[in-house]
């Protein structure tokens, strides 16, 4: 007796590979706003996570608020510093590089931001308390620990950061008190 496929079991397997190709090829193909989406919430999350492991307060400097952990949105880039702007986050995986991404060089993707993320000076500023609570403004202007005016203060409702291309848009949502974010 000879030991073979039939027909049925080599249709049987070509079925399937077809359908496993079907499902596993889409999914290879690469969405740069989506990327970009994902290394920005990834990087928001680390500045959040600095900030509550790397808490600012000393007892002995009045302007110890002002070394908040921060991501700074200035055009179509943006940066993860402490200590007045002085010292960068550095990449924890890759290659320990400065946290200084351009979306647009980097992904062909621009950065919007909704009312709830003022710009000052063409520049967005996110900071975090030790909590991981999120603050808005650029804490050099900060007069104390936590402000209730319009350019220095606690987030109070969604931060909406959009990025977009061509094709594609992604939005990123900051919540207030948690600093939650999500990418939908």
């Amino acid at each position: 007796m000879k030991k073979a496929f039939t027909l049925l079991e080599l249709v049987f397997v070509i079925v399937v590979i077809g359908i496993l190709s079907a499902i596993i090829i889409p999914s290879t193909r690469t969405n740069p706003v989506r990327e970009a989406s994902t290394q920005l919430v990834s990087h928001i999350r680390y500045a959040q996570h600095l900030a509550m492991v790397d808490d600012k307060y000393d007892a002995t400097n009045t302007s110890w608020y002002k070394n908040r952990w921060q991501v700074v949105f200035e055009n179509n880039s943006y940066s993860i510093m402490s200590d007045n702007t002085l010292t960068n986050a550095k990449e924890p995986i890759n290659d320990g590089s400065d946290i200084d991404v351009d979306l647009n060089d980097k992904y062909s993707t621009t950065l919007s931001f909704n009312n709830n993320c003022p710009l000052i000076s063409n520049k967005m500023y996110l900071s975090f308390d030790n909590l991981g609570r999120p603050l808005l403004g650029d804490l050099n202007n900060y007069t104390s620990a936590y402000m209730a005016t319009t350019n220095e203060k606690k987030l109070e409702a969604d931060c909406i950061i959009t990025l977009r291309n061509d094709l594609d848009t992604v939005e990123i949502t900051i919540t207030p008190e948690t600093g939650y974010v999500t990418n939908n």
